[in-house]
């Protein structure tokens, strides 16, 4: 019996074939991309995966910004990286075995733009762009700056920044003091004084004159401190001075002598604080008026029963200090006003001479006690600042 045999298939797979490496030595492979190895048994050979990069420690969307900043790759391997800062500066780092990491160090809330060069499997090199966001800090700095703007002001008024965050450390504090500026028109030399941990002032060698122009600006973003707090923000502020308003109260022989840009306008009649509560002595600021003061003796340290104390409703009331001083109505000393001090610190009044001065005085005008039996108090913003030297006036 004769028997056709089959067309042989075997050329026509070895003409249509490329040549490749299988797991068990060379391997061809058809159209079908099936392979097969020489003696013709089947190998499935492995996909090309796509490399995936990525960052490592992402919690809520989002990297710690106090550490480093750290990409591996999967299916592939880092040959380059160039990364980007929120604003366009290159970010340091280096390779590994196994990824990238920065070396330089990041800012908190920000955007950082990370272009990888990563070669595949089959050795081809790919780009892969990864935008990731660094977490929020734990503590922050503002400032804010008074006067306000637009306001008019007295010519002992100091620039004030004013913080949010106590600052002690003293690498810290200057740190803090670069980054605020005050310009005025005319120019003045002036110099920052810390208050406390978290008011500074700002004044020249002498008062302001009348019409001078300021402007200060706080800005603490990107500013590290060592505790790792983060300053954020800019703040500015523009104002003006006023007319120079000094008022001198005399206490030996109780006056105030109340004299705008160098002329007399009034000589009044006062009565300043007893033996036992002197107002203290030097030049004070106006530092807010209040139309009708309650005044509690409870908050200086006299009960309201007992022999010296009061709780009283007290119209025109110009405070001058933080410690219970202030330029006020007093009707029931009148008797005693120009005759004898007989107050509790304040500096009294009448009626009709206290809503004058209440009406003509502005923050930041100057009341300069002479011949007082007490000592300012420094550590009070309505009295340090003009009752310590500018020689000794920048800590």
């Amino acid at each position: 019996m004769h028997t056709t045999l089959p067309r042989p298939r075997l050329l026509a797979g070895l003409l249509a074939a490329t040549v490749g490496v299988g797991a068990t030595g060379w391997m061809l492979t058809r159209h079908d991309e099936t392979p097969v190895n020489v003696a013709g048994s089947t190998t499935v050979a492995a996909p090309i995966h796509t490399p995936v990069v990525s960052p490592l420690g992402v919690t809520a969307g989002r990297v710690a910004w106090d550490r480093s900043l750290t990409l591996v790759v999967t299916d592939g391997v880092l040959k380059e990286v160039t990364a980007l800062g929120p604003d366009g500066q290159l970010v340091d780092g280096q390779l590994s075995g196994t990824g990238w990491s920065s070396t330089s160090d990041l800012l908190p809330a920000s955007t950082y733009r990370l272009v990888a060069t990563v070669l595949d499997q089959a050795g081809a090199s790919r780009a892969v762009v990864v935008n990731t966001r660094t977490s929020f800090a734990a503590k922050t700095l503002h400032a804010r700056l008074s006067p306000g703007d637009g306001k008019v002001v007295g010519v002992g008024q100091p620039v004030i920044a004013t913080l949010d965050r106590a600052v002690t450390d003293g690498a810290d504090r200057t740190a803090v003091v670069s980054r605020l500026t005050v310009t005025s028109t005319p120019a003045v030399a002036g110099a920052w004084r810390w208050m406390s941990p978290t008011e500074l002032h700002y004044r020249g060698p002498a008062y302001w004159a009348r019409g001078t122009r300021i402007t200060a600006t706080a800005d603490l973003t990107r500013l590290k401190l060592s505790d790792g707090t983060w300053g954020e923000g800019t703040r500015a502020t523009s104002y003006s001075i006023g007319a120079a308003l000094i008022a001198t109260v005399d206490v030996n022989a109780k006056t105030m002598t109340v004299v705008r840009d160098g002329k007399v306008l009034r000589v009044l009649k006062v009565s300043t604080g007893r033996d036992e509560f002197p107002t203290k002595g030097g030049p004070h600021l106006v530092l807010e008026k209040v139309k009708l003061k309650t005044m509690d003796s409870a908050t200086i340290g006299i009960p309201r029963k007992s022999p010296g104390g009061y709780y009283l409703k007290v119209p025109n009331s110009v405070r001058i200090s933080y410690s219970g001083e202030f330029v006020h109505s007093a009707p029931g000393t009148v008797r005693q006003q120009g005759v004898a001090n007989v107050s509790h610190g304040c500096v009294n009044l009448s009626p009709a001479d206290a809503a004058w001065f209440f009406d003509l005085a502005k923050r930041g005008d100057v009341v300069d006690v002479k011949n007082a039996k007490a000592k300012p108090r420094l550590s009070d913003p309505g009295m340090a600042d003009w009752n310590v030297p500018f020689s000794r006036w920048a800590n």
